[in-house]
């Protein structure tokens, strides 16, 4: 069994491409890095589409306990409970 719980859709390949982080927030960053949506490993559930908006994103991420907000300069993640804000490893 993969120590990786989460994929994304290749659109060049036409199928779902393992993500190599085992941290959800480094999975989601590295998948909208490529503008890929996130599904489950198993049962293949959407858990992000960068393409959709905040609402639909966070509506998504609820269950992860994670929201989309609009940052500075780009959207990111935020913990519901706590309102820690994640930014992209590209915003550091």
């Amino acid at each position: 069994m993969s120590k990786y719980k989460f994929v994304m859709w290749d659109w060049d390949a036409g199928g779902y491409e393992i993500i190599p982080k085992e941290d959800l927030i480094e999975a989601l960053y590295y998948a909208w890095n490529y503008e890929c949506s996130v599904y489950t490993v198993d049962g293949k559930v959407l858990i992000f589409s960068p393409m959709d908006d905040n609402e639909f994103n966070s509506d998504l991420l609820k269950d992860y306990g994670l929201r989309i907000i609009d940052g500075e300069k780009s959207r990111n993640f935020q913990d519901i409970k706590t309102g820690e804000v994640f930014n992209a490893p590209w915003e550091s």
